[in-house]
């Protein structure tokens, strides 16, 4: 039997699903019961009708049962005695009959026009019952950031119907079977909807593979199994390979749901003027009433912000009388919609028909910033500044508004140079002395060839936005927070905020990580404590690793681990001598946790910051959105608990990797040695929080009375993943080593960035990570994609959930086809997330939600 590898990284053997419920129908009567009794007078009254008609049916049980002499799928024909996670891959899915000799024969497959209204109803939005859960600006949210990827999706599912290569075009329609998560047999990503399927022995193959074959690029297996063949397909019943010309054109959507989905996405995108940015052109153009009116070239939003300026209780009349002074408007009249001042002498004076807009609006923020008087209008001075930065930094970079003493902010965003997305050349917070020596858009990669396929469509990226706690604070005056990481990094004070989510959404949405403090406040900590650990599992025997050597320590009784946790006299030792820095490998195992700590599993759910995001059925985590019958990806939550590293600056506690989905790790115990100089201990651990590149006001938050550091960790964005990869390629060749076809240096995790390599990355790729110090009841949050590592500087116990958002999840997307590329021993091959499945009823939610409060909006009608 086939094995695949566990989210904790245990192997197991391979289930496809859990073996359905037999539903009673009329294919029930072809069998005895279990108890082998005969059928009874309704059942054979069933069978004679059958037999008669010829009427087709569905198989509604496994081959070996209802059709023994039938040819059988690959799950039935190679059943192991006493199976019971077998799952038939004929089940509802191919239709019998009786031949008029009696005999049960094959009728083919079903077909999509087979679908009825309770099939169509779960991929349909349900006007008539909207999710209870969700509200109308969420709603708005989803489709604003997944509309876009939704689209994607359905011109994939068009290019795939192309790719067909059998003159039968009839498409046979397999529908979704409770419990039951339906895999490609090559690569085993979850397959989404089109894919092909082999009528004789089930085998079945994704959109990828099947074009991978067809172009010629499949990848070569060094040593494959005797049941595959050149290409890693699985051979058929009579061990002959499969023929792409031969295979089934199979969809699982019921019917035509998903284009009618397809065209219903632009029709409410379009009532409810939310952005459309797909490319399938398919999309109308940009309704008027979302597009920013111009007079001359000068946007409403850009005027209302200036005329907001220079209101009459803002400006001040010179004393001198001066034809050059700024006077109070007299009135405002409307041109093409904008409101506009009355042409007077000076900067004032434009012109819509003869003026140059930004040479006026340059003039205008000039004057702005020399003219006016210090003190009565420092305090408006900052809040335009902030309201520019929000409105006008999405195409540009808020630092570089400091590099000239005599530009206001608005005079700098008009008249500095852009680079080629539409954001500036800047600094990014560089270390002082540091020079760059290559432009980030222009950097070309030499050791790292990208093979992974980008999201074709969707918003541009948005620039990395800087703050100072004074700009912050005008804008959210309410919400407890501050800046580390030289303004890159918010840091929320009170996790449970009402204000927080606003705050938190205008950083998550650039990609950018965030750090939530004071969650222990919450926490029951008598639960996390060792003690409590080693009393309550310390009989139980899992593996350790020893993070100096990388090396496994065997079925080991986790008191071991527990008792040293923070005594150095009760650490196991290796052959040497030396004290182990031991790491607890994969536990909770997989998705044990809430069963193995059900008091710790609340504890936790509880106390989670961003409940609408950290919580399994939370409104922002996408991941809840899939309906029930679908087999619900393992999201955690996972604890890492290990030793302390401060003595072992080159030392990992996690090495450098990215996750599929976003990630909350919160901080939930910090132990130091209890038998050691604890002082040096803790200097040790602020010497690596300095050196490891963290920013002036993390260390002194450190050194504050009652923080207690634990781990330090860096983390990168999503989008200079690949610059680190062509980093550590070079960094392998120049060490002579062999860089590994269908191996990734990120994805392997066999990488910590100690200083020396982090220098070089930000030297010669321009790429800042986010150094963070977690302290005790920090909880981190990790955007998708992002890669980052881990370095305890004392034992800790962390705690991680993942969760889904619909800010990154295209990058959920573009990970899921990056896994399906490495190799089939690595523990990211296998494709848990079922990210296409997510987007899809995410969609259909929202959609479901918007179309009942559009009166003018009509349900969608199965043709």
């Amino acid at each position: 039997m086939a094995v695949v590898v566990s989210r904790s990284g245990s192997v197991q053997p391979k289930k496809r699903g859990r073996k359905p419920k037999a539903k009673p129908g009329r294919a029930e009567a072809v069998r005895k019961s279990k108890s082998g009794k005969s059928p009874s007078v309704s059942e054979r009254s069933s069978l004679a009708r059958l037999k008669k008609t010829g009427e087709t049916f569905l198989q509604k049980g496994p081959c070996y049962e209802v059709a023994p002499k039938l040819s059988k799928c690959r799950e039935c024909r190679l059943r192991p005695k006493k199976a019971t996670n077998i799952f038939c891959r004929f089940y509802e899915f191919r239709r019998l009959r009786y031949s008029k000799n009696g005999f049960l024969t094959s009728a083919g497959f079903s077909e999509p026009k087979d679908a009825n209204e309770d099939d169509l109803r779960l991929w349909l939005p349900p006007k008539d019952d909207p999710p209870s859960d969700l509200e109308l600006d969420t709603g708005k949210v989803i489709i604003n950031h997944i509309g876009d990827q939704f689209c994607d999706l359905v011109e994939q599912e068009r290019e795939a119907q192309a790719m067909h290569m059998s003159e039968d075009k009839t498409i046979a329609w397999k529908r979704v079977v409770q419990g039951v998560r339906e895999m490609c047999d090559v690569c085993e990503t979850t397959l989404f909807n089109i894919h092909w399927a082999c009528g004789k022995c089930g085998f079945v193959v994704c959109i990828d593979c099947y074009k991978a074959r067809q172009n010629g690029t499949v990848k070569e297996e060094e040593n494959p199994s005797k049941d595959r063949d050149e290409f890693s397909w699985l051979l058929c019943n009579n061990r002959q390979p499969h023929e792409q010309e031969k295979l089934m054109l199979t969809q699982i959507i019921a019917g035509n749901a998903l284009w009618d989905m397809g065209k219903l996405v632009h029709e409410v995108r379009k009532k409810w003027s939310i952005s459309i940015h797909c490319s399938c052109g398919r999309a109308d153009p940009e309704p008027e009433n979302n597009k920013k009116t111009t007079v001359n070239g000068i946007c409403k939003q850009l005027m209302s912000a200036v005329t907001k300026c220079f209101g009459p209780d803002s400006v001040s009349e010179p004393s001198n009388g001066g034809s050059d002074a700024i006077r109070s408007p007299k009135k405002l009249k409307s041109h093409n919609g904008t409101m506009e001042y009355i042409r007077q002498e000076g900067v004032s004076g434009y012109n819509p028909e003869t003026s140059s807009p930004l040479s006026w609006l340059a003039d205008v923020a000039l004057n702005s910033s020399t003219k006016l008087s210090i003190a009565e209008d420092s305090s408006r001075d900052s809040i335009e500044r902030v309201k520019d930065k929000l409105s006008l930094s999405d195409g540009s970079d808020p630092e570089d508004a400091k590099n000239s003493e005599n530009y206001s902010t608005l005079r700098e965003l008009l008249i500095r140079p852009t680079s080629k997305n539409g954001g500036s050349i800047k600094n990014n917070g560089a270390p002082a002395g540091h020079k760059r020596v290559a432009n980030k858009e222009e950097m070309k990669l030499l050791h790292y060839m990208k093979r992974y396929p980008q999201p074709r469509s969707g918003q541009n990226i948005l620039p990395i936005r800087i703050f100072t706690l004074e700009e912050s604070k005008l804008l959210y005056p309410n919400v407890p927070h501050s800046w580390l990481c030289n303004g890159r990094l918010l840091r929320l004070l009170d996790p449970y905020h009402k204000g927080n989510i606003q705050l938190f959404q205008e950083q998550w949405k650039r990609g950018q990580p965030i750090l939530v403090s004071e969650v222990n406040k919450s926490l029951d900590m008598s639960l996390w404590h060792p003690e409590a650990f080693a009393r309550d599992f310390g009989d139980i025997k899992n593996d350790l690793v020893n993070c100096s050597t990388g090396n496994l320590v065997v079925n080991q009784p986790m008191r071991k681990f527990w008792e040293g946790f923070e005594t150095f006299a009760k650490r196991m030792k290796d052959e040497n001598g030396v004290y182990m820095l031991l790491k607890l490998k994969d536990w909770p195992p997989g998705d044990d946790f809430s069963e193995m700590l059900p008091s710790r599993f609340q504890d936790l759910m509880k106390a989670l910051p961003l409940p609408e995001y950290t919580h399994r059925n939370g409104l922002l985590n996408m991941a809840g959105r899939l309906p029930e019958c679908f087999v619900r990806p393992d999201l955690g939550p996972k604890m890492y608990n290990a030793y302390g590293s401060a003595m072992y600056p080159d030392k990992g506690t996690t090495n450098l990797h990215l996750d599929i989905s976003d990630a909350v790790n919160v901080m939930v115990y910090v132990g130091i040695p209890k038998d050691a100089n604890d002082e040096l201990h803790i200097q040790e651990a602020l010497k690596a929080i300095e050196e490891g590149g963290c920013d002036s006001l993390t260390l002194r938050r450190v050194r504050e009375k009652g923080q207690k550091p634990g781990a330090l960790w860096h983390i990168y964005h999503a989008r200079d993943a690949d610059k680190i990869r062509d980093l550590l390629n070079k960094v392998a060749i120049e060490r002579g080593e062999k860089l590994e076809p269908h191996h990734d240096p990120i994805h392997d995790q066999s990488w910590y960035l100690d200083g020396p390599l982090r220098e070089r990355l930000y030297k010669e790729y321009c790429v800042e990570g986010y150094a963070i110090a977690q302290c005790l009841g920090d909880s981190v949050f990790i955007p998708a994609g992002a890669p980052h590592q881990v370095r305890n500087l004392h034992s800790c116990i962390k705690v991680a959930e993942d969760f889904v958002s619909p800010e990154n999840i295209s990058h959920c997307f573009t990970l899921t086809q990056e896994f399906r590329h490495l190799s089939d021993t690595h523990t990211n091959h296998e494709d848990k997330l079922q990210v296409k499945n997510i987007i899809y009823h995410a969609v259909r939610d929202a959609l479901a939600l918007l179309m009942i409060n559009d009166p003018d909006c009509k349900p969608v009608k199965h043709k």
